[in-house]
């Protein structure tokens, strides 16, 4: 919504007016904080104290309040689109308001200073009206103040519109601009105007929250070094006695009014005189043409020179001998700084340390370089009589011979002087040869001598691009095969190489696999040796046909598992594998005879060159359990042939048989009672008596023999004794026997 109004001397503040507490603030300030020695300044103070608001203004009501100005304004909240920086209406000088734009306050009492706060923006150029913006330079916005009522205007300060793109500018932002003393009145009016615009519908811009805070006139400002003071509510102006420090130093201002305090501090520096530097030129060929040129800075200028005549203004002393000089630098407030040069004249220019490179390795390499002492840059050196000239003392590529040395300076001072340059040979390999490389061991060899150029010398081997040894001698061992560039290097860096190639002796071939074999004998073939072989086995019953030959022939004694090596100790060679010599297939089986009813396994004799094993009954095991008489055949293969036999087997009915008469007298006859043929039984018992029914002994076991003593070791006496054996034969016949034996102790 846009109100538009006109205003004219409005003469009464209708803005609220209120007192608002703050610590002071103040700035120190000099008229200037670097002087010269000996030097003066006037030091400043602004400060500012407890304030209350003089004027206000937000135009948040909708209309001006307390102007006195007499313009058509805009007052909205969004005008051209960008918001106030509380978002609250504000003044907008648009199309409308024509030139000059001006907004004035009423008189003010500012007379103990304070600032003047407040919010502006400029339109954006270009932009369509009312929302175009400055941007000469001469378009922007000025604060002013007047203490005569209007008649005259003081600029306080102005913002240019910077061609009217500038962000800044176009933007809402917040200035304070300190009261300046001369407006430190009771009846002071301030504006915002425009002085200069290209028409209604150009150049717009705006303003909001305009604050004008007067200071409270009960503090008072001293200066602490001086104590001097401006008297209680005078806030701005220059101690009236200035400050003439020697050296840096800091001044103090204090503001209080008893109850806050503040300070400020502000340094002021001194600036001497001093000579920066002293530029010279030395005197030339003996004569009295030397200078001196001095230049200064600091203190405070209109400079005059001595160097121990009459003062003078310029800094350049002119026809100077050779001499140290002191030089006085004086300003013109009578501080002054010296320094000292020295002209270090030349009465003659003179070649010196003349010397030559003599040439190498037959090259035209050789360089001449010399020394000049006294004379005058810029020099200029021949060494053809002066037909040409070099600005380098230093000429190399030169081929043997003499030469005459000429150098002249810039003032035509001259030396002459000559050198000669001998002529050389270059480093010659005489003899090379190499030593071949087994079995890629890297055990070859080079070997080579050198004559001419500078000893001694210094022998280079590559291979490639990479180093592989150096040495004085020329002799290199370890090597692996291959071509290899020889150098050899004098004492003077010449260089001769040549290429040697170091030939190789391949290692042994020997495809040897494990092997085997029917028979005792090997063939080896496919072995291949350049250096001879050695043949050895694990054992001494394998023999070679040739132990030495590359291809020998093997025989074994028997068969059997065993490694052979063939080694080769000239290249470190070893090789092994295993010959197995097989055995012919071999078996055997028992006959044997049994009780009917017994099962007999027939185990054919097992050995380790044995594969397989087949029987007439058609099994495929190394044992069978048979219960018929019969004959039974077994096979066994492997990849040598097969073996056979034949087992018979017999069954029959099983009996016991003992004796009845025995004689233990240990003549080893008839010494036991015993059992005559006894077999296949799978229990026993046979118990002794005698004739009274008493247990003599008691045996389990078939193969008992009774000796005739009883239970206690005790011989019994000669008689007839019974017995009763019972037993079960392996094929589950129940035997049972019974009789009398008479035991016979004759001699």
């Amino acid at each position: 919504m846009k109100f538009k109004h006109f205003f004219v001397a409005a003469g009464i503040l209708a803005t609220t007016i209120q007192s608002i507490q703050a610590q002071c603030t103040i700035v120190a300030s000099a008229q200037s904080t670097t002087i010269p020695c000996n030097g003066s300044t006037i030091l400043s103070v602004n400060g500012s104290g407890t304030s209350q608001v003089a004027f206000s203004e937000t135009f948040n009501s909708g209309v001006p309040i307390g102007w006195q100005f007499s313009q058509t304004v805009t007052i909205a909240n969004n005008t051209c689109g960008v918001p106030s920086l509380d978002g609250t209406d504000f003044m907008w000088m648009g199309n409308q308001s024509v030139a000059p734009r001006e907004m004035t306050t009423v008189p003010l009492d500012v007379s103990s200073g304070g600032q003047v706060c407040f919010d502006m923006r400029y339109a954006i150029q270009a932009q369509a009206s009312p929302c175009e913006g400055p941007d000469l330079a001469s378009e922007g916005v000025y604060i002013q103040f007047s203490t005569d009522a209007g008649l005259s205007w003081t600029t306080m300060q102005y913002w240019s519109p910077l061609g009217g793109y500038d962000p800044l500018m176009t933007s809402w932002q917040n200035y304070c601009v300190p009261i300046p003393a001369a407006a430190q009145t009771n009846a002071t009016q301030f504006r915002w105007t425009q002085l200069a615009v290209s028409g209604a519908p150009y150049d717009h811009w705006g303003l909001d929250n305009i604050m004008i805070t007067a200071n409270i006139p009960n503090y008072n400002i001293t200066w602490l070094h001086d104590n001097y003071s401006y008297g209680a509510g005078v806030y701005i102006g220059d101690n009236p006695t200035p400050v003439s420090p020697t050296g840096t130093t800091s001044y103090v201002v204090m503001m209080t009014d008893s109850t806050s305090t503040c300070y400020d501090t502000i340094t002021i520096s001194v600036s001497y005189p001093q000579i920066d530097s002293v530029s010279t030129i030395n005197p030339t060929c003996g004569s009295i043409n030397g200078s001196l040129t001095a230049t200064s800075s600091g203190g405070a200028g209109g400079y005059t020179y001595s160097i121990g005549s009459a003062f003078q203004t310029s800094g350049t002393f002119n026809n100077l001998d050779t001499a140290l000089y002191t030089i006085i630098m004086v300003d013109q407030n009578n501080c002054s700084d010296t320094l000292t040069a020295l002209l270090d004249g030349v009465d003659s220019l003179q070649i010196t340390n003349l010397t030559s490179v003599t040439t190498t390795c037959g090259l035209d390499n050789g360089v001449i370089g010399f020394d000049i002492e006294g004379g005058t840059p810029m020099f200029q050196y021949s060494i053809d009589y002066g037909q040409s000239f070099s600005a380098s003392s230093t000429f190399s590529s030169l081929a043997p011979g003499v030469y005459p040395i000429y150098v002249e300076d810039i003032n035509g001072c001259f030396d002459s002087d000559s050198v000669e340059i001998f002529p050389s040979t270059n480093p010659n390999i005489d003899n090379v040869s190499s030593t071949l490389e087994f079995c890629s061991l890297s055990d070859g060899g080079i070997t080579s001598t050198a004559s001419l150029g500078v000893s001694p010398y210094l022998f280079v081997l590559y291979q490639g691009n990479n180093l592989i040894s150096n040495n004085p001698t020329g002799n290199f061992t370890g090597l692996s095969s291959g071509d290899y560039s020889m150098l050899v290097v004098d004492q003077i860096g010449c260089v001769d190489s040549v290429t040697v190639t170091v030939d190789s002796i391949p290692a042994p071939i020997a495809p040897l696999q494990d092997t085997v074999l029917c028979n005792l004998t090997l063939q080896i073939n496919g072995v291949l040796s350049y250096t001879g072989t050695n043949w050895t086995s694990n054992t001494p019953l394998i023999n070679f046909s040739n132990i030495a030959g590359m291809n020998p022939t093997i025989q074994a004694d028997t068969a059997g598992i065993y490694t052979i090596t063939v080694a080769d100790s000239v290249c470190n060679f070893t090789e092994s594998f295993q010959l197995t010599f097989v055995a012919d297939p071999y078996t055997h089986v028992i006959d044997t005879t049994l009780c009917v009813g017994e099962t007999q396994i027939l185990a054919a004799l097992i050995q380790p060159q044995n594969v397989d094993y087949s029987w007439s009954t058609g099994q495929s095991t190394s044992a069978i359990s048979v219960t018929e008489s019969g004959n039974y055949i077994v096979t066994t293969t492997n990849m040598c042939g097969s073996s056979i036999d034949t087992a018979t087997v017999e069954f029959y009915f099983c009996d016991l048989e003992l004796p009845n008469v025995f004689t233990p007298n240990n003549d080893g006859s008839n010494d036991y009672f015993q059992l005559l043929f006894f077999g296949g039984l799978k229990t026993f018992n046979c118990t002794i008596l005698n004739r009274w029914g008493q247990v003599i002994r008691e045996y389990d076991d078939a193969a008992f023999m009774w000796d005739g003593k009883d239970e206690s070791g005790d011989d019994v006496l000669e008689g007839v004794y019974f017995y009763i054996v019972t037993a079960v034969s392996n094929g589950g016949n129940e035997i049972i026997k019974q009789g009398n034996v008479t035991l016979v102790r004759s001699e």
